[in-house]
């Protein structure tokens, strides 16, 4: 499980939220953005250098145009599919984290 749905706070269109989860191989950050009434995931890592993409503890960066941007190096990234659309790692993508969601949880598949 990655969180209770009542534990996320002022749920808007576009917002991005970082919950870390404990797995067999330890921690695994998940990024979640809530658009058109659904969660998507992607790992928090930025296939560049493998450097989280939140610049402090659930914080992100977002472009005047809406992509995410990698605090470290400014790769950005279409928020829909991950894809870099701009930056050091052009052409690659944030890698999808499938999410599920019930009346009142919201899981993780992670592979």
């Amino acid at each position: 499980m990655i969180c209770r749905l009542a534990s996320i706070k002022d749920v808007k269109q576009g917002s991005w939220y970082e919950y870390s989860l404990q797995t067999d191989n330890g921690l695994f950050s998940v990024m979640l953005r809530f658009d058109n009434g659904v969660y998507h995931g992607f790992e928090n890592s930025c296939p560049h250098q493998g450097r989280r993409m939140d610049y402090a503890a659930g914080e992100f960066l977002i472009s005047e145009t809406g992509t995410i941007v990698c605090p470290a190096h400014g790769a950005e990234f279409n928020p829909n599919n991950g894809l870099c659309v701009n930056g050091p790692c052009l052409g690659e993508s944030l890698k999808p984290v499938q999410v599920k969601v019930n009346e009142k949880d919201i899981f993780a598949i992670i592979e």
